[in-house]
């Protein structure tokens, strides 16, 4: 003998809260929601390449040998993002600024997005692998490389020589957007100092007229406001550093690094940049 299998029907659920009401059981109604982060931060330390990176998030770890006697100013762009900075020794510090911006997207087409201050950061694709990102407010902008990862797109800043494509994808943004002249940062050592003597934090940038034309570090924006300091042996993670615009837009400001160290002994002087989710 054969069993006849019952009929089985899916029963809509707003049935079957009707159906508990009606009979008198209790329905526990579970609903599971998977949420991927997007990445919480683009490890980009000076001169890097973000082929390097292909997450966009991985690790990084600067290493400095500083000699007895000798004083060393060492500035860096450690990251963009939500990080946490440990160090082995003292004498590491770092600053948050608005300078520049970058972003991570589930999309890849034009765009602007709007920071919780007002600001708009405007996304100009130069061809299918990279993309300006311009800071409105202050008209400084990324060169990025555009970096796959699970779903989203973290746009990675490369440094970049000015080619006939590059400056015409800059002008014909600047033309659309009735600019005279854009400021670009280029991630490399000569693009950023700390004058010991002032307490003076500069950041180079390219400025590109409405021509094409170029001026290698022709504009510059400082900033004298003290650095904070990172406590040898223990993780610091800075705030603002990281905005969700929307479930499909995340932008990312930079944390900019300094060691100034005047060691009692040779030393090996080592800062670890590690990517954290946000809270």
């Amino acid at each position: 003998m054969f069993s006849k299998k019952p009929n089985v029907r899916k029963v809509p659920i707003p049935l079957l809260f009707a159906l508990a009401v009606l009979i008198g059981a209790t329905v526990i109604l579970v609903v599971q929601v998977s949420v991927m982060p997007p990445p919480p931060a683009v490890v980009a330390p000076l001169d890097s390449d973000a082929s390097a990176l292909t997450s966009g998030s991985q690790t990084f770890t600067y290493s400095v040998s500083v000699f007895l006697g000798r004083t060393l100013v060492y500035t860096n762009l450690a990251a963009l993002g939500h990080v946490s900075l440990s160090a082995n020794t003292t004498g590491w510090h770092y600053q948050v600024n608005d300078w520049v911006f970058t972003v991570i997207r589930r999309t890849t087409d034009d765009g602007t997005i709007t920071l919780p201050s007002g600001v708009a950061l405007d996304i100009h694709h130069i061809n299918s692998t990279h993309a300006l990102v311009v800071h409105r407010g202050r008209n400084t902008a990324l060169i990025t490389k555009i970096v796959g990862t699970g779903s989203w797109h973290v746009y990675h800043p490369v440094a970049a020589a000015y080619t006939t494509s590059l400056t015409t994808a800059i002008t014909g943004y600047m033309s659309s957007k009735g600019l005279t002249a854009l400021y670009v940062f280029q991630p490399k050592y000569d693009y950023i100092e700390f004058d010991r003597n002032t307490k003076t934090y500069r950041v180079y940038f390219d400025y590109v007229d409405s021509s094409g034309s170029v001026t290698a570090r022709g504009y510059s924006l400082t900033n004298s406001t003290n650095f904070v300091p990172i406590p040898s042996g223990s993780g610091v993670i800075p705030g603002g550093t990281h905005f969700v615009i929307d479930s499909n837009n995340v932008a990312l400001a930079p944390i900019w690094v300094l060691l100034v160290l005047t060691p009692t002994a040779d030393v090996n002087s080592g800062l670890t940049v590690e990517p954290q989710l946000p809270p």
